[in-house]
Parts: structure tokens; sequence; C-alpha cells
């Protein structure tokens, strides 16, 4: 009778091994699986954040113009010293750059360039 019983245990371990062994491959498998779920959850979140920050030096950039086109149709409307074509102003954060200016009392164009970060805006204005 002893040696039914030994006989019968090492098939049942190599067995119980096997179970053990396919049970450890499978939750290996699922926590691939999990860790590439999540990864692709988070990527897109990240490409939101990069897409917000643009956005946000976008505006700056568009506002920097504006001021700098304001400033430079309050000088020529009010017969003010016009800037420096060149010239460059600090608004904030944003910079904003006087490309083009008509002469005093003359048609033309004023342009005025907006850059906040890799964000840059042009403003063209017709001065009549």
């Amino acid at each position: 009778m002893n040696t039914r019983k030994t006989a019968s245990l090492p098939s049942s371990r190599t067995s119980a091994r096997r179970k053990s062994g396919v049970a450890l491959a499978i939750v290996i498998v699922v926590l691939a699986m999990l860790n590439l779920v999540v990864m692709g959850s988070i990527r897109p979140a990240g490409d939101e954040v990069v897409l917000g920050a643009m956005r946000a030096e976008t505006t700056r950039a568009f506002y920097a113009a504006e001021s700098g086109a304001f400033i430079a149709v309050r000088a020529i409307i009010g017969g003010l010293e016009p800037p420096t074509i060149g010239s460059e102003q600090t608004v904030g954060v944003a910079t904003l750059t006087f490309v083009s200016l008509p002469p005093t009392g003359e048609v033309g164009e004023i342009v005025v360039e907006g850059r906040s970060g890799e964000a840059r805006r042009r403003l063209n204005l017709l001065v009549e």
C-alpha cells in the first residue's frame, strides 16, 4: 500500500506545479494588458495638456499683437510719435514687435507681431 501512495504523489505534485505555472503566466499576461490599457489612456491626456498650453500661448501672442496695434493706432490718430519699426515691447510674458508702420499722415499698413513661447500671431491693419 505504501508503494501506491508514493507513486501517486509525484504526479500530483507535477500537476500542481503545472497549474501554478499556468496561473502565473496568465497573471503576467493580464498585468501586461492592464499596463497597455493604462498607458493608452494616459497618452491622450498628455496630448491635451500640450494642446491646452499651446492654446494659452497663442492667445497671449494674439493679445500682445492686438496691444501693439492699439499703441500704433493711438499714436497715429492722436498725432503722437509712433513707435519705431523693429522695436519690441514686453507685455506680461509675451513680446510684441512693430514690423511695419505707415509714414505719419499717410495711408499704409500697420503690421504688429506678437510672440509668446513658440506661438506667433501677426496683425495687419490698414490705415486710411
